[in-house]
């Protein structure tokens, strides 16, 4: 995935966990309302954490060439 892509996800599961957040915080909100909110954090939560194993799994890691004395 490139990396200007993987940012954009990123930035818009950021976004949505912001904007349900604060519409949690907001007082005197419908439990409906309070609900959904609920289910956008667990869900941008989880793509926010495949996301985050993607990037892990496709970047290769550095190989240690030093040599232990």
């Amino acid at each position: 995935m490139k990396q200007l892509e993987t940012q954009a996800l990123a930035f818009q599961y950021k976004l949505q966990l912001d904007n349900a957040t604060s519409l949690i915080n907001t007082s005197n909100r419908p439990l409906n309302d309070i609900d959904e909110a609920l289910a956008t954090i667990v869900l941008a939560n989880q793509k926010l954490q495949l996301l985050n194993k993607i990037i892990e799994e496709n970047n290769p890691k550095e190989i240690d060439t030093s040599e232990s004395k």
